[in-house]
């Protein structure tokens, strides 16, 4: 079969017309019909029948049809593994990135290496912190900026520097008719969104409530689980409750309609965000060069006095 005549029972299986499968392929009418008609003789067999309202497959018409898609599906997946052969380069660096402070910090830092470095290609891998661990042990990044991450056996880490969770909720009351900073027997009572489940900051609000007032996450009015933090942002303006957010996303809802930024009467609730690496992976001379890049070219600020 020509990649030609699968081009041919795929247009004319969506159109199940001629005329309407003619121009779709450039041909004319009767250029089409001929076409068919040799790759009938071809086959030894008739493969359509026409009728007043179109033409429908005959039963050898639609085994070729069947195996026309079969055959095209296979050509796509034969085109997408060619065009990955060129998107591989050898050079590349490969860096995770938490879905947060990662994101916020490592594009810009790209840019600015490449400036400096524009034979180096970099790979920005997002995933949250257990999925970025796993590829750091098995060898797939060179190393990665995680949040709040436990350290695990084989993976070294340096800090950066600390940033803090901020609380979010509808601007409507209660909410926004409450003296700050809100106390936090208030706060216990507000339907609250769940952290990202999977996570570094998940832990960050658990460990600050049960170490500082024995508070477990089952003590407060829990109401949803969302594993963004944008849609915990959503989720507060829509009216469902109270969250806490990295400083990192908050600055870009800051001043979104229907939400509300407030101060509660407890310690800022801060966590690291760390350079982690796996000790046995051996880097390129770029990947670590890239790695001191970034710890000598944060953005003055973004950590503050806490750095």
């Amino acid at each position: 079969m020509l990649l030609d005549d699968i081009e041919i029972f795929m247009v004319i299986s969506e159109t199940k017309s001629l005329s309407q499968a003619a121009e779709r392929l450039y041909m004319s009418r009767p250029g089409l019909s001929q076409k068919i008609a040799a790759i009938e003789a071809r086959y030894g067999t008739k493969l359509y029948e026409r009728t007043s309202t179109g033409v429908v497959p005959t039963a050898a018409g639609q085994i070729v049809t069947k195996f026309a898609k079969k055959i095209s599906t296979l050509e796509n997946a034969l085109a997408s593994e060619l065009a990955a052969v060129d998107e591989h380069f050898d050079n590349t660096i490969e860096v995770g990135m938490s879905f947060n402070d990662g994101v916020a910090l490592l594009p810009g830092l790209v840019k600015k290496f490449h400036d400096e470095h524009p034979e180096a290609l970099v790979h920005l891998d997002a995933g949250y912190e257990p999925e970025l661990m796993a590829k750091l042990k098995a060898g797939k990044l060179d190393f990665a900026i995680l949040e709040n991450q436990p350290l695990e056996d084989g993976l070294s880490r340096e800090t950066l520097g600390y940033k803090r969770l901020v609380f979010c909720a509808p601007d409507k009351p209660p909410y926004n008719s409450v003296p700050q900073p809100v106390k936090i027997e208030t706060l216990l009572k507000w339907p609250m969104i769940i952290y990202e489940w999977n996570s570094g900051r998940h832990m960050v609000g658990n460990r600050h409530f049960r170490e500082r007032y024995g508070i477990s996450l089952t003590d407060h009015n829990m109401v949803a689980q969302f594993d963004t933090h944008e849609a915990m942002v959503n989720g507060a303006r829509a009216g469902l409750g109270w969250a806490s957010i990295p400083e990192c996303i908050a600055e870009r809802y800051r001043n979104e309609p229907g939400l509300i930024w407030f101060k509660v009467d407890t310690d800022p609730m801060r966590y690291p965000v760390d350079l982690t690496w796996h000790t046995g992976h051996i880097m390129s001379d770029q990947a670590r060069l890239f790695m001191e890049f970034i710890r000598e070219n944060v953005p003055d600020g973004y950590f503050g006095k806490h750095a």
